[in-house]
């Protein structure tokens, strides 16, 4: 392998990661290379867009912390979030990549390469004592030249997998939040994160709940308004449990959002379940979601991942 791409894949590998801002700027650089691989010279402003598109996903989707203290969190994370405020302000909850929302979105191009061009440009090319030559670069113009930009993009695939390794170690330090990797790959490429069908859960729900009231309410849900939710926010858990989906009205789920439940309604969950599993058992039914209720209600997942989604 090249020389440049080695000295580029130990920098990626081996750099201290205070916040995930190397990261964001290693995977702008491979990205505008893979745009533009027959040009030299960038300007910060073009890496802008980039980091601004990254934090949105990763913080639309999934919330995840991008420095080690959430009340003085990294200044380009603090810009995305309120960008996403003031989008979820005059559009509505729903989210969406940066890709699908831009349109609606003022990106700060200046402040944030200003930040760039303070910490990661220059503070990413050191490796120990030794400072790699991938690119060099002009603060006063916020200019990089990249010596071979082709050769990044030969090997971008591998860049961009080391550089999402590297991103989700450093998230499983800050944020804490289960399925680090796969949240991060799940938005990687500008791609919306897929949720399964909950359908197939109808089965088990109905076992404990054959009324099906709604779990916010108690009220009998009215026809066409049956929704399955996740109590601990499925933004956090990034996954589909028996132990934590319940009937609710479609309207209160609506209203709900991605509020994260009250210590009295984890109370209730933790007794549904427990419920749930019995009732399941009774009538003989043995399978992987029976299994998964088991080992939740044994090792208080409800409980600890409350406590983490709230931390």
């Amino acid at each position: 392998m090249e020389k440049y791409i080695s000295d580029l894949i130990a920098a990626i590998s081996y750099t201290s990661l205070e916040n995930t801002y190397k990261m964001s700027w290693a995977r702008a650089l491979v990205e505008l290379c893979i745009d533009h691989p027959t040009r030299h010279d960038f300007h910060l402003d073009e890496f802008s867009p980039l980091v601004f598109k990254y934090y949105w996903n990763q913080s639309i989707f999934f919330d995840l912390q991008q420095g080690p203290s959430v009340k003085k969190r990294p200044v380009i994370h603090v810009l995305v979030l309120r960008a996403i405020d003031k989008y979820r302000t005059s559009v509505g909850p729903r989210p969406k990549t940066f890709i699908k929302a831009r349109g609606d979105v003022e990106i700060p191009t200046q402040k944030i390469s200003s930040v760039l061009a303070q910490m990661p440009c220059s503070r990413f090319l050191k490796l120990g004592r030794q400072v790699i030559d991938t690119y060099t670069f002009d603060l006063k113009q916020r200019t990089i030249r990249v010596k071979h930009p082709q050769l990044i993009k030969e090997h971008a695939d591998i860049l961009f997998q080391l550089i999402n390794y590297r991103w989700a170690q450093k998230l499983e330090d800050i944020d804490g939040s289960p399925r680090i990797a796969k949240k991060i790959k799940g938005v990687a490429r500008d791609q919306t994160p897929k949720r399964g069908s909950l359908t197939k859960f109808r089965t088990y729900l109905d076992v404990e709940n054959p009324d099906r009231l709604c779990f916010l309410t108690g009220n009998p849900i009215a026809n066409g308004e049956l929704a399955i939710d996740h109590m601990i926010p499925w933004s956090y858990l990034f996954a589909d449990n028996l132990w934590n989906l319940v009937y609710v009205d479609r309207r209160e789920n609506s209203s709900k959002g991605n509020r994260i439940p009250d210590e009295a309604t984890i109370e209730r969950l933790e007794s549904r379940n427990r419920r749930l599993l019995q009732t399941l058992q009774q009538q003989g039914v043995q399978n992987k979601y029976v299994a998964e209720l088991k080992i939740a209600i044994d090792r208080d997942h409800v409980r600890r991942s409350w406590i983490g989604c709230r931390g």
